[in-house]
């Protein structure tokens, strides 16, 4: 259950990241990004919140 809760955590925490940027970048991510650019964009700050989370909370 601990895990799950972990994992709903970080979800919340990109999705709430991810719409962030958005807002604010949007014009500039179009001009200056590729799709694919985007997607590696959100995979590694997906792995960046994830392992800022795990440390936070010393999840294993």
């Amino acid at each position: 259950m601990r895990r799950r809760a972990g994992s709903l955590l970080t979800a919340v925490a990109l999705l709430i990241t991810l719409w962030l940027i958005w807002s604010k970048l949007r014009i500039i991510v179009f001009v200056s990004i590729p799709w694919w650019g985007f997607l590696i964009l959100g995979v590694l700050l997906f792995l960046a919140v994830d392992y800022i989370l795990s440390k936070l909370f010393d999840r294993e």
